[in-house]
């Protein structure tokens, strides 16, 4: 009995691991090719709900004038009571500049001067070859988790900061492109409960472990049986 017991333990958490590994829910929040431009407006930035799994945000910046007429994408996610943003990845980069900008701020618009650090709670480069102040060689950001390297202070000197990852509450983004050139991005943001554990937590170490004792007693079982 106390092996059936064992056995159905570890097969629960092990299954509890398989279901935290699945691939989280994908949607696309906002495409502008569908849904139109991004607000311009910091005060009044695109309203958004993030939702359990990954969201994706889709669009184009191409520079102030008088070469461009679009530099600034400004939107609000606003996280809902119970869940986490554990990453704000930039998955894609389509641009003749190697590097675009973002940032964010606490809240529903955004307040103070665009242009200084101490507005943001942390900013970033982001491209092909993204340049930022920590002193690192020009390197790629696509697929890249940029929320770490935002709370970073050597890598965002002079904003507020924040703790990764980000909790329920409304936060204001901006994704710039300061050069006269088309720049395409897209933005994958990843939702999870504050609940469910990340694949890779103790629970799942428990129960694959507890497979693997049961596998190796059964092992140990089978020789001591040949052996007599």
């Amino acid at each position: 009995m106390h092996s059936v017991s064992v056995t159905k333990k570890s097969l629960f958490s092990a299954a509890v691991c398989a279901l935290l590994a699945a691939a989280p829910a994908k949607a696309t929040i906002y495409d502008e090719a569908v849904s139109g431009d991004l607000s311009n407006n910091p005060l009044a930035p695109t309203a958004l709900t993030l939702m359990p799994g990954l969201n994706s945000v889709i669009g184009t910046v191409n520079g102030f004038p008088p070469g461009g007429t679009d530099p600034q994408d400004w939107v609000s996610f606003t996280i809902p009571t119970g869940f986490v943003m554990t990453s704000y990845v930039n998955s894609k980069y389509d641009s003749t500049d190697e590097q675009g900008f973002t940032g964010f701020q606490f809240g529903s618009s955004f307040l103070g001067d665009v242009f200084t650090a101490g507005s943001y709670a942390g900013y970033a480069h982001f491209g092909t070859g993204a340049t930022n102040p920590d002193g690192s060689p020009p390197s790629s950001t696509v697929g890249v988790n940029l929320l770490p390297l935002m709370a970073n202070p050597s890598f965002a000197p002079g904003a507020t900061g924040f703790t990764p990852p980000l909790r329920a509450g409304t936060y204001t983004f901006l994704i710039q492109q300061g050069d006269p050139v088309t720049t395409g991005y897209q933005f994958d943001m990843n939702v999870r409960s504050v609940s469910v554990p990340e694949p890779g937590s103790s629970l799942c170490l428990l129960g694959m472990g507890g497979l693997a004792i049961l596998a190796l007693r059964r092992r140990l079982g089978y020789l001591d049986r040949r052996i007599r």
